[in-house]
């Protein structure tokens, strides 16, 4: 207050000079008294000591300094730096007592890791004789060879001290001025304040560092790190055998001790294990990671029937780590062939072991020549037993693979079976076989004929003149 009122004193005192000097015109006053010659409007003349002096109401003078700064800029500091009394303390001021107080304690300290760091600020002083003290709080990080300013500025006014013991307390609370910081190491706080008079930094303010409890004048704590892990049994990739267009999943969840952001690198790699992509996100600690192939184009069409291979490398900023190499996807073929229909036909719906049966598939192939198609029928006698194999040539048309087989025995009576096709190119389930097809199950019965049929009194009467020969001719060697 003190410094105002004088600069108002002295710029009353040089604005007629300067009206004179400069020949400023005042504005129209608001009342006109007058006196003298010449004399109009808002201003008053008089002469003293051969000067001519003119006066100017509060409003002039105001409207004058407006003008000045608006239109002459340059004279306008020019005049405030005239004008500048520096602050000159009483002879028995003293700078305030400042300190940081760290009430946490807490010495290893993490990148998010808030802190509460407060100014601790002393002014013995009279009131009458104390200065507003702007305050600033400044971190180092490792590594760093200069303070940076944390936050925002803080203000004590003259009167904001308490009156039992002249104290007061500025808060940083909740910062967190590493959480970006590449390096591990030493972190250091001081406080920078002014105080109207001078400049001063806690920690060389002071003969000797301060620090008793939790009060300093250069707080030094350290800044560490948890290195990032990955949760081994989340790591897949689904389906593992799919085709080169379907939304093949790479997960993977990852942890970080410190809650620091984790970058997450999946690398794919080719079957000589040479890497030909990856891709990168950032992902929050605790949290699965996923990379969908159709969204980043890993696979196309080219790629159908190879085998790939993948691992991730993952880092928080401060450490980093790698997996070992996993295998996956493995792509199915394009198909070239499509079947349909599968089926089985008995010659007789009683489906005994000597009749044939009619095996047929229906297929579409647009483009290989000389197709193969084999038929395997099993039962529990004859497993996986081969019966025949058809060739056809390329087609726009269906066509349709007939089998006329008798494909079993009389060991197969009363046994269930079944059947498949293998085919020498790919379906549209990039498979190369229908898979095994159930046939129901053979009859029980085992004799071809019955008893009263032509055949069974042929192979009788076969059988007694095969007996009566053998004995005539046994009885005459006999009895000889």
């Amino acid at each position: 207050m003190k410094r105002f009122a004088a600069v108002l004193i002295i710029i009353f005192l040089l604005l007629p000079l300067a009206a004179e000097a400069q020949g400023v015109s005042p504005s129209p006053p608001k009342s006109a008294p007058s006196s003298g010659s010449g004399g109009s409007g808002g201003e008053s003349s008089s002469s003293s000591g051969g000067k001519k002096i003119v006066k100017l109401d509060l409003e002039d003078m105001i409207g004058n300094l407006e003008k000045w700064k608006q239109d002459d800029p340059d004279k306008y500091e020019y005049l405030k730096k005239l004008l500048h009394i520096p602050f000159v303390p009483p002879k028995d001021y003293a700078p305030p007592t400042v300190l940081l107080w760290y009430p946490s304690g807490k010495t290893n300290i993490t990148r998010n890791d808030q802190l509460d760091i407060y100014a601790y600020v002393k002014n013995d002083n009279p009131i009458e004789v104390r200065s507003d003290v702007y305050l600033w709080l400044e971190a180092k990080g490792p590594g760093e060879e200069n303070y940076t300013r944390v936050g925002s500025s803080r203000v004590i006014l003259a009167n904001e001290y308490s009156e039992k013991n002249n104290v007061t307390v500025r808060d940083w609370s909740g910062i967190t001025p590493f959480v970006d910081w590449r390096e591990v190491g030493k972190a250091s706080f001081r406080l920078w304040f002014n105080d109207m008079h001078s400049t001063y930094y806690t920690d060389t303010m002071y003969a000797k560092p301060y620090h008793q409890g939790e009060y300093y004048s250069l707080l030094e704590l350290e800044l560490v790190n948890s290195r990032p892990e990955v949760d081994e049994g989340s790591i897949r990739v689904e389906p593992a055998r799919a085709r080169y267009n379907d939304p093949i999943r790479y997960e993977a969840r990852f942890d970080d001790g410190d809650r620091d952001m984790i970058n997450v690198t999946l690398h794919l790699l080719d079957e000589r294990g040479t890497e030909i992509r990856n891709e990168t996100q950032d992902v929050k600690s605790g949290t699965n990671v996923t990379f969908v192939a159709s969204q980043y184009g890993f696979f196309g069409e080219g790629d159908a029937g190879k085998n790939f291979s993948y691992r991730y490398t993952y880092g928080d900023g401060l450490d980093a780590n790698e997996t070992e190499t996993f295998s996956g996807p493995s792509l199915l073929p394009s198909p070239k062939i499509f079947v349909s229909d599968p089926n089985v036909d008995p010659e007789d719906e009683n489906r005994y072991w000597w009749q044939k049966y009619r095996f047929s598939l229906k297929v579409k192939n647009p483009e290989i020549a000389n197709l193969r198609v084999d038929l395997y029928t099993s039962t529990p006698s004859h497993p996986d037993k081969y019966q025949d194999t058809k060739t056809i040539n390329a087609s726009e048309e269906v066509q349709t693979v007939i089998f006329d087989v008798q494909p079993f025995d009389v060991s197969d009576a009363d046994q269930s079976f079944s059947y498949s096709f293998r085919y020498s190119a790919t379906d549209q389930n990039s498979r190369e076989e229908t898979g095994s097809l159930s046939g129901d199950r053979i009859n029980p019965k085992i004799v071809r004929y019955p008893i009263y049929s032509m055949v069974t009194i042929g192979n009788v009467l076969a059988i007694l003149l095969a007996a009566l020969v053998g004995g005539i001719a046994i009885e005459r060697r006999i009895y000889r």
